[in-house]
């Protein structure tokens, strides 16, 4: 196995391992919601009992995108001003 081949191969495992630790928490919060909702008047949802640093991340990404899609539209309106 030749050094790059070593390095995709823990990069995998690293995130392989990640990813089941992400879904570890979200069972356990899911679990908590499950528990929690009989005893409360309104129901929860699990993003209410806890928010994720990676769900953090998801979000702050979309709002990038809904940025980026402004900024299109923005460029979409100038380009046919200077048809004009």
């Amino acid at each position: 196995m030749n050094p790059k081949n070593f390095l995709n191969a823990q990069i995998g495992k690293s995130k392989l391992y990640q990813l089941n630790e992400q879904a570890e928490w979200e069972r356990a919060r899911w679990i908590a919601c499950v528990i929690i909702n009989p005893h409360l008047k309104k129901n929860i949802s699990p993003n209410k009992i806890t928010t994720f640093p990676w769900e953090v991340e998801k979000q702050s990404k979309r709002f990038d995108v809904e940025k980026i899609i402004k900024e299109s539209e923005f460029d979409d309106m100038i380009q046919e001003e200077l048809k004009k």
